[in-house]
């Protein structure tokens, strides 16, 4: 699916990605919350430090952001719905960036979203590089990802072949069966 173009709603920003993943969302949800593996695979991320849940505090340093972490603060709904946001002080930025997985029978419908809002929020999207191109890059890479993973795991090509948990990819290396599809 296509992204939506950039919303600029009263007093805020807007940009959309979105894709239709081949994969349970299960296997979507436990992408997009393990922060150790965000360096993996995600080509926009060099870092997530901290652990992705309600209440929790990440900080997240970008490919293309140099030295600079972002520190968010993480709100969800499990298995549905996770907010990253952050900003500066007396209210001059707000950004927010909303992942919203839904589960349909085959597939899994993933929505991202990013928001900005003060009156930085135009300065900060013309020094940093477009939200856009890098939601576009997430979504796409969260896809890649997860129906990589639901391939192998529905082909049992990892040992056992019946763990419902996709490997940690750092870890555990690809073993092949006899059989081939």
């Amino acid at each position: 699916m296509p992204s939506r173009p950039p919303v600029n709603l009263e007093g805020m920003e807007s940009s959309e990605a979105e894709a239709l993943i081949l994969a349970g969302a299960g296997t979507v949800w436990d992408i997009i919350t393990d922060a150790g593996n965000y360096p993996v695979w995600d080509s926009g991320v060099s870092e997530v430090s901290g652990v992705i849940s309600a209440g929790g505090r990440i900080r997240v340093r970008t490919r293309d952001g140099g030295k600079r972490t972002f520190r968010l603060l993480v709100h969800q709904v499990p298995g549905r719905l996770v907010t990253w946001s952050g900003g500066l002080p007396l209210g001059l930025l707000k950004v927010v960036r909303t992942f919203t997985v839904s589960d349909h029978t085959g597939f899994t419908h993933l929505a991202v979203r990013e928001t900005a809002s003060g009156p930085l929020r135009s300065l900060v999207r013309k020094t940093l590089p477009g939200a856009e191109p890098a939601l576009n890059g997430y979504v796409a890479a969260v896809k890649f990802r997860a129906e990589l993973l639901s391939f192998h795991l529905e082909g049992a090509i990892f040992s056992g072949g019946t763990s419902t948990a996709a490997p940690d990819a750092t870890t555990k290396p690809m073993q092949r069966t006899g059989t081939t599809r």
